[in-house]
């Protein structure tokens, strides 16, 4: 039988992928909980993976980050980077208002312009 994670093994897993995030966008902790509007303290505890932080906290800390919540979520590194998962989030927000037709319109611009880039 493996071991299986334990609560504080997702608790340190999801703090770290905070401050991953955080890092990324050159935020310090104090930056970040200002603009999730959390206490410093607050933020501190959850990347160090010993606070239960609320389900709201958690949304306002991935709407600071500007990053789907479900990344901090998301432990496999092997997925795509930290640059490759904004560029994601970043098409999906551009795309989300769009129309099916439209849409289709914006795919084929984005395919053109990466054979164009091959060429």
């Amino acid at each position: 039988m493996t071991d299986s994670p334990s609560v504080s093994d997702y608790k340190k897993k999801i703090g770290a992928n905070i401050a991953k995030y955080r890092k990324a966008k050159g935020l310090t902790q104090r930056e970040l909980a200002h603009f999730a509007g959390i206490a410093s303290q607050t933020l501190s505890c959850i990347e160090i993976g010993i606070n239960n932080p609320s389900f709201n906290v958690m949304i306002k800390i991935a709407i600071a980050l500007e990053i789907p919540l479900s990344y901090i979520f998301t432990f496999d590194e092997n997925t795509y980077d930290i640059q490759d998962k904004q560029l994601l989030f970043l098409a999906s927000e551009a795309f989300k208002d769009l129309d099916y037709k439209d849409r289709e319109i914006a795919f084929k611009l984005v395919q053109c312009f990466k054979n164009e880039k091959k060429s």
